[in-house]
């Protein structure tokens, strides 16, 4: 599998500790250098973003990406399905 948005390794290290709500898929939040906040993300093997809730493509570049964290949301999301993910699975 080769993901479109794979994070770097120092937040691929953070992703890793996340807590996973289905095998190898974590939802976090994503901040940027400017401030903006994107919730709902979903982080596949702790290495890529696959999908973002509410969006159908990245509404961002990865180098803009300051911070990637769960909240209590995250950890337990109310809803796990229904994601549109941007990669082709194979």
């Amino acid at each position: 599998m080769e993901y479109k948005y794979k994070l770097p390794s120092n937040l691929v290290e953070k992703a890793s500790l996340f807590e996973e709500f289905a095998n190898g898929g974590a939802q976090a939040t994503i901040k940027l250098i400017d401030g903006r906040v994107f919730n709902k993300a979903l982080i596949s093997n702790s290495s890529a973003i696959v999908a973002l809730r509410g969006h159908k493509e990245l509404p961002f570049k990865m180098s803009e990406i300051s911070d990637i964290y769960q909240t209590e949301d995250d950890k337990n999301p109310k809803e796990k399905g229904n994601w549109e993910y941007w990669d082709e699975w194979q």
